[in-house]
């Protein structure tokens, strides 16, 4: 980096005489100066001597002073080189004809030996300053450049600690099942015990398939299967495979009885996930014999159904609100009889899964203790009113039956 009593300056003059005049002004600055008696010669000293400061003379033979300027403001390596234009004519066209060039400053002769002096030394504490720019943004290039292939890394390791965990834990899941099936001689102790590892699987696969599927979108590379679902149907299987873990927990699943339109124009495996990760999220966050309840109903303004997801849990405070989507993001809640811990992946996954639709996800909650009302959207694509209600409150009585019956009302 060069200081400001080492800075070299290039004097282009075809007169030797006021070459040796310019020289003798900058004696005082301390400043290494180099000369050039044309514009064809400073062109070819350019690379060089890397000039921090070039005073240059108008009228020359061959390439004039303008040419000289308009060539070095055009070429990358030289356009941030300060340059004075030093001339005879005082008419203003030759100032605008200097400026419209790209000349930073504009000098007559007789040139003064005091403004000479001021105006070399402004021009070039901006170049260093520049200059210390141009050295900090390669130094942020060349960490960013160490970064994405840190990223390549991790992406890589990500992809394969993903698939050696998936594949194994699938099938534990389908071995689980087929027990589950099977095996009808199993004791009700075991069976629960057995239930309880798979609920645990399914969770543990559930987080592993949110990570891929965050990795997949950050990349660029989850292509959507757009198609018309159902969602009273993807609503009855999230609530069904949500069973085991509401039981287990002592909270009860309902859901409204609504005449809304349910055929949404979705993939359904990464909205059924978005359901499952909201519905275990309430149920995690639910004191015994609290209610977790999904609600549907259409907006006719944007043409989107909004289902939400409400529980009677421990809330969330206003400034958590938007930190609850972030990855990794805990927020940590201190509540008898609830288990601590919200966010990490799970709600992060939700959030970029619903926004790969074009819909939008938030979360309304009054406080700690008030529970929480997961909300999102996604796009409509026939308008088909169903029997969710009729369903819900079958589904409802069922579960109710399974663990408090004084609960169950149809």
């Amino acid at each position: 980096m060069p200081t400001l009593n080492k800075s070299k300056i290039l004097i282009v003059d075809d007169e030797i005489k006021n070459i040796r005049l310019f020289k003798a002004m900058l004696i005082s600055g301390s400043y290494q100066t180099f000369e050039a008696f044309s514009g064809e010669q400073a062109l070819e000293m350019i690379s060089g001597v890397n000039p921090d400061l070039i005073l240059l003379d108008v009228i020359m033979p061959g390439i004039n002073g303008f040419d000289v300027c308009r060539k070095l403001k055009l070429a990358d390596e030289t356009k941030v080189i300060p340059i004075v234009m030093i001339t005879a004519l005082s008419e203003k066209a030759h100032r605008l004809e200097a400026l419209e060039a790209g000349a930073d400053d504009f000098l007559s002769k007789p040139v003064d030996h005091s403004e000479l002096l001021v105006r070399a030394k402004s021009l070039l504490r901006i170049k260093t300053y520049h200059d210390e720019i141009r050295a900090r943004n390669s130094e942020i290039a060349e960490q960013n450049e160490k970064l994405r292939e840190l990223q390549k890394i991790k992406e890589g390791l990500t992809h394969m600690i993903i698939h050696d965990l998936n594949n194994p834990l699938s099938s534990i899941i389908g071995a689980l099942d087929l027990i589950l099936l099977k095996e009808s001689a199993l004791s009700q102790k075991t069976r629960g015990s057995m239930n309880a590892c798979l609920d645990y699987c399914r969770d543990l696969k559930n987080m592993i398939l949110s990570l891929l599927g965050i990795h997949r979108m950050e990349e660029g590379k989850l292509e959507l299967n757009i198609e018309g679902s159902d969602i009273t149907e993807l609503i009855m299987e999230a609530m069904q495979q949500s069973e085991f873990k509401a039981i287990k927990s002592q909270v009860r699943l309902s859901a409204n009885d609504s005449n809304a339109p349910h055929t949404a124009a979705i993939d359904r495996g990464l909205i059924k996930r978005v359901i499952l990760n909201l519905l275990s999220n309430a149920i995690r966050h639910t004191p015994i014999g609290g209610n977790v309840k999904i609600k549907t109903d259409l907006n006719t303004t944007d043409e989107s159904i909004r289902i939400q997801v409400v529980d009677t849990g421990n809330g969330l405070a206003p400034e958590y609100h938007k930190k609850v989507f972030d990855k990794f993001e805990q927020v940590g809640l201190n509540q008898e009889g609830v288990t601590l811990g919200s966010g990490g992946l799970g709600l992060a996954f939700c959030k970029m899964a619903v926004e790969a639709h074009g819909g939008k996800i938030w979360v309304e909650s009054e406080g700690e203790g008030q529970g929480a009302n997961f909300q999102f959207t996604v796009p409509v694509k026939t308008t088909v009113k169903g029997s969710l209600g009729i369903l819900v409150r079958v589904y409802v009585f069922e579960v109710c039956l399974k663990f408090d019956p004084s609960m169950c009302q149809l």
